[in-house]
């Protein structure tokens, strides 16, 4: 097979899944056989442990950035309880401790 050969297969396949892709949206699974792929693919995890894991390392590698963004926005949203930590625009403020008299 020649470059161009596998160029037009790969469109050919991912026409094919855009197309499926497409019709299973508007014929989505019975609740019986989304239960028969679960089995399945739990199956399948047990059977091939470490091919699994690699398909795993491989989503988290592709998907990292919008993931750590995702975190990044999360932590720029939440203000740490002590109010000592600020992210992006907010102003830094201390936290108020009320001081108690020696006596």
């Amino acid at each position: 097979m020649t470059y161009k050969d596998n160029d037009k297969e790969a469109l050919r396949k991912a026409k094919n899944a855009e197309r499926m892709r497409r019709w299973r949206a508007e014929n989505p699974l019975s609740p019986h056989q989304r239960a028969k792929e679960a089995e399945r693919s739990r199956q399948w995890r047990k059977a091939n442990p470490e091919k699994y894991k690699e398909q795993q390392n491989a989503w988290y590698a592709k998907n990292r950035e919008r993931i750590l963004a995702q975190v990044r926005a999360k932590k720029r949203r939440t203000v740490m309880d002590d109010g000592s930590v600020s992210y992006g625009d907010r102003k830094t403020t201390q936290a108020v401790r009320p001081q108690r008299s020696l006596e």
